[in-house]
């Protein structure tokens, strides 16, 4: 069990309560990741900041969240996953698509595909990805802007991935639809 307060407008910090009140109006709730990010101002202004920056984005909404999943896949973190998911249905992605994107299967989409493909590599490379990878991306549709906002939402995903999996955030009743829990590996016996 989570050590990590979960916090609401009534109990955050006030220098908490601005952002949280645009997470409200924005989503029609607070998700117990703001609840809890919201222990620290500095952390949920950042975190609400990018959100708000990324509508903005030239990746559509089902984009954002191919990214998303693709993420939150590679760091195993359940309560993103179930988010990212939701939130991908909800933008009118199928659920075939969404159901390879949380297996890491490849997409039939040929540009979200490339989409997946790029967000995959930048993960497992650490951002070397290779000129074919980029120009791969590229070659699908996208532009040079349209590889620094796959990056934007790498890191705004990752940022949820980390403070989720170690604050053991439980998943929202909204998200519970989507609830899925990462395989993991048992130790060996020697």
């Amino acid at each position: 069990m989570s050590e990590f307060t979960i916090h609401t407008l009534q109990s955050a910090p006030q220098a908490s309560h601005e952002a949280l009140a645009a997470l409200q109006k924005n989503i029609g709730f607070i998700p117990n990741l703001a609840g809890t990010i919201a222990g620290s101002a500095t952390a949920l202004q950042g975190f609400v900041s990018m959100q708000s920056s990324l509508r903005g984005s030239s990746l559509t909404p089902v984009e954002r969240e191919v990214v998303g999943i693709t993420v939150s896949l590679e760091n195993t973190c359940e309560y993103s996953m179930a988010a990212h998911s939701t939130f991908a249905l909800a933008q009118g992605a199928a659920t075939e698509m969404v159901a390879a994107l949380r297996a890491g299967d490849e997409l039939p989409d040929a540009r979200l595909e490339a989409l997946r493909a790029f967000t995959s590599e930048l993960l497992s490379e650490r951002g070397h990805v290779p000129a074919a990878q980029v120009s791969a991306f590229l070659h699908a549709g996208y532009s040079e802007a349209s590889v620094l906002e796959v990056i934007t939402q790498v890191a705004y995903t990752m940022f949820a991935n980390l403070v989720a999996n170690i604050a053991d955030t439980p998943v929202d009743e909204a998200f519970e639809p989507q609830a899925w829990t990462a395989a993991r590996s048992s130790p060996t016996a020697s």
